[in-house]
Formats: structure tokens, sequence, C-alpha cells
């Protein structure tokens, strides 16, 4: 096949950009990435999307807290960062995947369903599903000024269900080898609090995470999307 044949790779420019075109989660300005796949290997093409998917994690629930990036961009107020979102404002549905979503929701069913794999899988697939579905009705109903499509914030909010992913794992596969023997109620005890208290750090970031990202103010904006999560969490409890 001749060169003029394949179609030449498109060049994304991040100019500050993340999710929904936002400049505010410390992205480097300069960042690139080649999108045509036709020329390169398999592993180049999964290495590549594992680093993209590793760069939107950054964005949205890695810890942004005391960001000095972000601080900065907040506090001087200066009028490049209004240009940046502008400039990136075009592209902001080619940041949104939902590679990453799909992974977390198929490992959250699959260690939430290991004693029942054919009857709890499906139900908990399609369950976290319609649960991302209602959370980004709600984003673009509440953020209808922001322009972001439907799948953009599936796409978001699917990455934010990566701290309950963690504590599903913790809670179904880690917690229970080092409490295998449960006869003392003391150790019952004790790793049902820890199971607790995983469950809530888990809430809280996932909470921060989504709120931050999609800028999630007010009462009426983040408490449905705080009840999905806490839904979704509460599953690893009472399995």
């Amino acid at each position: 096949m001749s060169d003029d044949m394949i179609e030449p790779d498109v060049v994304e420019s991040r100019v500050g950009g993340g999710f929904g075109g936002s400049s505010s989660a410390g992205v480097d300005a300069g960042y690139t990435s080649n999108r045509g796949t036709l020329d390169e290997s398999v592993y180049e093409t999964f290495k590549r999307d594992v680093l993209d998917i590793n760069t939107r994690l950054k964005q949205v629930v890695y810890p942004h807290f005391g960001c000095p990036q972000r601080c900065t961009a907040a506090d001087t107020g200066r009028a490049d960062v209004g240009d940046q979102r502008a400039d990136v404002g075009d592209q902001r549905e080619i940041h949104c995947d939902l590679w990453a979503p799909l992974t977390f929701i198929l490992v959250y069913a699959a260690s939430l369903s290991r004693s029942n794999t054919n009857a709890l899988f499906s139900t908990v697939f399609v369950s976290l599903w319609f649960v991302l579905l209602v959370m980004a009705v709600h984003l673009r109903l509440t953020k209808i000024r922001d322009g972001n499509s439907l799948l953009s914030y599936i796409s978001i909010s699917g990455y934010c269900l990566f701290p309950l992913v963690v504590n599903n794992l913790v809670s179904q596969v880690i917690l229970p080898l080092l409490f295998h023997n449960l006869e003392s109620h003391l150790l019952y005890r004790i790793y049902t609090a820890l199971r607790l208290v995983i469950l809530g750090g888990s809430l809280l970031w996932s909470i921060s995470a989504v709120s931050f990202v999609t800028k999630s103010t007010t009462f009426i904006q983040v408490y449905p999307l705080a009840l999905c999560l806490f839904g979704v969490g509460w599953l690893s409890i009472l399995s």
C-alpha cells in the first residue's frame, strides 16, 4: 500500500486542555498525540492508549489538591487562561474516551461477582452503565452553557469511578486475604470498620474529583452525583 493511500495521523494540540477543554487540570501546554494506527504495531497502539488513559486519570482522579499550577491560574486570573480554553473548546470531544470507563466497570463487576458470576456480573455491568448515564444527563442539564456533549460527561463520570474500583478491589480481594478467619467478634468488627473507612475515603475522592473536573459547586449540582457514587460504592459493602 502506497503512502499516499494511508490517512495521515491526526495531531492533537492540548494547550492546557483536558476533559471538557478545562485548563485547570495541570496538563503541559505542548502535549501532542498522534492518533493514526495504520502504520504502527499493536504494542505501540496499546502503549499509547494506556499512556493517554493515565494522562486523563491525572486530570481527573489523581490527587490534585494543592496543585501549584492550578492555584496560580486561579489566583492570578491571567487572560491567557481564557484564550487557552477557547482554543481547546472545539476539541473537547477528542479528549474523552470510553475505554477506561469500560475497563473500570469490567473490573468492578468481576470482583463483585466472583461467587455468582453469571447472574450478578451482567446485573452490575448494566447497572453501572446506567448510573454513568444518569450522572451524565444530570451534568448535561445543569451545565448547558458549557457545551459538552452527553458522551463527554459519560466519559468523565466513568473516570471518576476509579477510586471506587480501588475500594472494591481492597474490600473484595485484599481484606478477605488478611482477615480469612473471622470467628472472633473483635476481628469481624475491625474488618467491617476498615471496609467502611476505606469506602468513605474512596467516596470523598470520587465526589471531589467529579466536582473538580466539572466545576460543580452548588448543592443541586453535587448531591445527585454524590448519591449515584454512594450507591455504586455501597455495593461493595452489601456483597
